[in-house]
């Protein structure tokens, strides 16, 4: 799957905690366009992939493979934020390796579409005939139980696929996909998909591989609600919203815009719950708020609780 040329190989463990980010970045800036930067060794990169959004939006693709025992590696490549359908397919994980001729045949049948903050794009049990790409924005994937209680299951960001399991499976739509911003998505008709991946096996391996990494997604998630208290989720939750900075430091963009229901739900618990968690760790002076919004981190602080280092359970 991992074939481009030229790559800059980076051994993140060997960079100082301090703005590790910036030093990330700063090598990133020199590649050349189509150029891939590796990183190696390199922890939950969530945090890493929201600093990218804010400081070179567009400009990046993202490529991150959890391997197991807490071992990832994560290619980002310089791209042109100008290139069409097809170069911007070739950019999405499950494509990277596919047929030219397949590309431009699914470049020729995919539509844009946009949605507003709040919009659902599909939802729970739909039968939504698309494959849909997140081309820019943030979409969240929602699940709600009987008695109307909220459950999010990650978000989706730019080159990020949509409803796989309706593709392949005929089904309707696992999870509930809601817009979080501006989002404009790809869509690809799944009858056109499905015909691509019978004659195109790199394609099919393509899926194979991302449903793979979804496998591993969840059963992180599920780990994590059997085993992890209140106060470890919702100080992982957080952390991938902290800069990579010592000491309080403002949160990165999304972060003042979360509301103690949506931080609750994300971390797999309830508001009262939450909100009791953020005393605690406001108490710790892990975090700051201002009227119940998070609005600054610290990230060593985050990373003991969440790492059960000082928590006891909420």
């Amino acid at each position: 799957m991992f074939n481009r040329t030229p790559v800059t190989t980076l051994d993140t463990s060997t960079l100082p905690a301090t703005d590790r980010s910036t030093h990330i970045i700063a090598a990133f800036d020199t590649l050349p366009l189509g150029g891939v930067l590796e990183l190696s060794d390199e922890s939950d990169p969530r945090a890493l992939r929201n600093e990218f959004l804010q400081r070179r939006p567009g400009r990046f693709s993202w490529n991150a493979r959890n391997l197991g025992s807490g071992h990832w590696v994560v290619r980002i490549e310089r791209i042109d934020e100008q290139a069409d359908l097809a170069t911007f397919l070739r950019h999405c994980s499950p494509f990277a390796q596919a047929n030219e001729a397949t590309i431009k045949t699914l470049a020729s049948v995919g539509t844009e579409r946009h949605y507003r903050n709040g919009d659902t794009i599909f939802d729970e049990g739909e039968q939504w005939p698309f494959l849909g790409i997140v081309r820019s924005g943030r979409v969240v994937y929602t699940l709600f139980s009987p008695e109307g209680k909220v459950h999010a299951l990650g978000e989706r960001l730019a080159h990020d696929a949509l409803n796989e399991s309706g593709v392949f499976d005929g089904g309707g739509a696992t999870t509930r996909a809601e817009a979080l911003s501006t989002v404009e998505l790809i869509l690809l008709p799944r009858e056109a998909l499905l015909d691509a991946c019978q004659h195109d096996a790199k394609l099919t391996l393509g899926f194979l591989t991302e449903a793979s990494q979804a496998r591993r997604r969840s059963i992180d998630t599920i780990a994590d609600l059997a085993f992890a208290h209140v106060l470890q989720r919702i100080a992982k939750f957080l952390l991938s919203y902290a800069p990579s900075t010592t000491g309080m430091a403002a949160g990165l963009p999304g972060l003042e815009t979360l509301s103690q229901a949506q931080i609750a739900a994300s971390a797999g618990t309830v508001r009262d719950m939450a909100a009791r968690a953020l005393l605690r760790l406001k108490t710790a002076k892990a975090v700051h708020l201002e009227r119940g919004r998070v609005r600054a981190l610290d990230r060593n602080k985050l990373e003991a609780f969440a790492q059960n280092i000082q928590a006891p359970p909420v």
